[in-house]
C-alpha cells in the first residue's frame, strides 16, 4: 500500500499516522511505501517562487535569501536569537503565500483556505476533487508523485486526513487520482475522516470517489481490506524509515510517538474527544518503553514529541528513573507527582526539555464546572518546581466556555499574572461548542461553520458572556495586562509549541 501525507500541517516533523501504518503492514507482509507529501508539497512550493512574484521589497529578500532561510532554520544557531528566527520564519512564510493566487487562495505554513471552496461541505469537497487542476498543489502531483505512484506497482492507495488545513487538498489529490489512475483502490481514513464518521447519522457522501473510509486507529482495518483480518493489535512501533527522504524544517530530528490512544481521563465536558467516545487504550509502561527504545535504536531522533492526549503518570514515573538518549517534550495534566520538586528535576534529567499543559482557567470553579479535575493549588505547585528543574512551560487556556463568566475570566487573568514568573509561554483560545456534545443540548446554539460536516457551533451564553466580549477581553485586557514588561515567551510563529522547546538551552542538541 502507497500512504500519502497530504499538505498543509507544520512542516517540522514526519506524520505519526502513516508511520505506524506502515509498522503494522511490514509486520505482516504487506509491502508499504510512504510520502510526506506535505513538507514535499510546501518545499515544492517554496521554492517554485519565481521573479515574477517579487513585486515588494519583503518578497525580493525572501526570495533573494531563501536557501539562507531554510538553512537557518534547519541550523540550532538559529534558535538562540528569537527576533532573527522570526524573521527567517516570516521570509519563507512569505515564499509559501505568494506562491498561489491570493485572491482564491490563502496558504501559509501551517494553513489553507479557498475562498470558493468550504472544508467543511462535503459538495466543497467533490468539487476540489473533480476541479483538481485548480488546486495550487496540481502541479506538484505532476511532477513528483506521478512517478511515485506509476513506479508502485499495487493497486491500494491510502491518503491520511488528519486536519482541516489538509481537507481540500486530500480531495484534490484523490480526484487526480481517481482521473489519472483508475486502476487504484482509494483508502482514506485519519483523524478528521474519522471525526466526521462519529457524527450521529454520518452517511457517507464520498463513495463515489473514495473506496473505503476507516475510522478510528486503522491498522486492523487496513489489515482486513487488504486480507490480514482478524488482527486486533493496537499498538506497533513506528516506522519511520520514510522520514529519511524528506527535509524537514526543524534544528534537530524530531519523531513523534504515541504511548497510549485517546485520552486517560475523559471526563473533561468541553472536550471533542468525549463527545466522539474515543476508546482509550495503552500498554504497561514497561512495554511502552520497550517500544520507545526501539524507535530510537531504529531511527536515532535528536527529540522524541510524545504526541498522547496526555502522557499518563505511570509512563512519566517510568521515565523518570531513566537517561534518554534524546531530549523530549508532550501534553501532560497537572497530576499529584509533580508537586515533589525531586520528581520534576528527575524528568528534567530523563531529557524532558518542555510540557505542555491544559490549565484552561484559573477560576476553580470553572474547572469543576468543565470536569477537568484541577486543583489550583497543585497547579502553582506544578509550575514553580518544572521552573525550578529548567523544564519550559507551555500552558494553554480556553476562555469562553458556558461555565466561565467576565468575572471568572478576570481571575484567570490575577491567577496568570501571580504565576508569570513560573510559565514560559501561554497559549490563548476562545471555546468552540463540540456539535454533539452532552453539553450542546442544553443551550441555545448556531452553525459556527455552515457545511454538513462542521463539527462546532456556536451559542447563546448562558451568562451572557458573548464570543465578541471574550475576544475583546483577550485583546484589550488579557493581552494588554500581561505584554509590557512581562517575561512570558513570544510564540514562535506558525510552528508555535512545535518549535518552542529548541529555546531551551538549544546548545545542547
Amino acid at each position: 500500500m502507497l500512504l500519502i501525507f497530504p499538505p498543509v500541517a507544520k512542516p517540522c516533523e514526519p506524520p505519526a499516522g502513516i508511520a505506524l501504518l506502515s509498522s503494522a503492514l511490514k509486520e505482516n507482509g504487506i509491502d508499504c511505501k510512504c510520502v510526506d507529501a506535505n513538507v514535499d508539497g510546501l518545499l515544492w512550493l517554496i521554492n517554485s517562487v519565481g521573479k515574477d512574484k517579487a513585486t515588494d521589497s519583503w518578497t525580493r529578500r525572501a526570495l533573494k535569501n531563501r536557501a539562507a532561510v531554510l538553512n537557518d532554520l534547519r541550523s540550532s544557531d538559529l534558535y538562540t536569537n528569537f527576533d532573527r528566527y522570526h524573521q527567517r520564519v516570516y521570509d519563507l512564510n512569505r515564499l509559501v503565500a505568494v506562491s498561489v493566487d491570493r485572491s482564491r487562495f490563502r496558504i501559509s505554513l501551517s494553513d489553507y483556505s479557498d475562498n470558493q471552496l468550504s472544508s467543511v461541505d462535503s459538495k466543497a469537497l467533490l468539487d476540489s476533487a473533480a476541479l483538481y487542476q485548480e488546486n495550487p498543489f496540481f502541479p506538484y502531483f505532476e511532477e513528483k508523485l506521478r512517478p511515485v505512484i506509476e513506479g508502485w506497482d499495487h493497486p491500494w492507495i491510502g491518503i491520511s486526513l488528519c486536519y482541516l488545513n489538509q481537507a481540500l487538498v486530500s480531495f484534490a489529490l484523490a480526484g487526480w487520482i481517481r482521473d489519472n489512475f483508475p486502476g487504484k483502490i482509494l483508502v482514506m481514513g485519519g483523524g478528521l475522516i474519522s471525526s466526521w464518521m462519529s457524527r450521529p447519522h454520518f452517511n457517507n457522501p464520498f463513495s463515489s470517489l473514495v473506496d473505503h473510509l476507516v475510522k478510528g486507529e486503522g491498522e486492523s482495518a487496513l489489515l482486513a481490506l487488504l486480507g490480514k483480518p482478524g488482527i486486533e493489535k493496537k499498538h506497533y512501533v513506528p516506522d519511520y524509515g520514510f522520514a529519511d527522504n524528506h527535509d524537514y524544517i526543524a534544528p534537530a530530528k524530531i519523531l513523534p510517538f504515541r504511548g497510549s490512544i485517546g485520552c486517560y481521563w475523559r471526563k473533561c465536558r468541553f472536550c471533542p474527544e468525549k463527545a466522539e467516545t474515543r476508546p482509550y487504550s495503552t500498554q504497561r509502561p514497561d512495554r511502552v518503553l520497550g517500544d520507545l527504545d526501539l524507535m530510537a535504536q531504529n531511527h536515532h531522533p535528536d527529540v522524541v514529541h510524545f504526541i498522547d492526549n496526555a502522557i499518563t503518570p505511570a509512563f512519566l514515573r517510568t521515565l523518570s528513573r531513566r537517561t534518554c538518549a534524546f531530549k523530549w517534550y508532550g501534553f501532560v495534566r497537572f497530576e499529584k507527582d509533580f508537586a515533589d520538586p525531586l520528581f520534576c528535576r528527575a524528568l528534567k534529567q530523563s531529557g524532558c526539555e518542555m510540557l505542555k499543559l491544559g490549565l484552561e482557567s484559573g477560576d476553580q470553579k470553572v474547572l469543576e464546572d468543565m470536569g477537568k479535575g484541577t486543583d489550583l493549588e497543585l497547579v502553582s505547585a506544578t509550575l514553580a518546581n518544572l521552573k525550578a528543574a529548567g523544564i519550559l512551560t507551555f500552558v494553554y487556556l480556553l476562555f469562553g466556555t458556558h461555565y466561565e463568566d467576565e468575572a471568572a475570566a478576570y481571575r484567570t487573568l490575577d491567577y496568570i499574572k501571580t504565576h508569570k514568573s513560573d510559565i514560559d509561554y501561554l497559549n490563548l483560545s476562545v471555546f468552540n461548542l463540540p456539535k454533539f456534545s452532552e453539553d450542546a443540548q442544553g443551550l441555545v446554539t448556531q452553525e459556527f461553520y455552515h457545511g454538513d460536516l462542521s463539527l462546532y457551533l456556536n451559542f447563546e451564553h448562558p451568562l451572557g458572556w458573548t464570543r465578541r466580549n471574550v475576544k475583546s477581553f483577550i485583546d484589550k485586557e488579557f493581552k494588554k495586562q500581561l505584554g509590557v514588561g512581562s517575561r512570558f515567551r513570544k510564540n514562535p510563529a506558525f510552528f508555535s509549541s512545535n518549535h518552542a522547546m529548541f529555546f531551551n538551552h538549544i546548545e545542547e542538541f
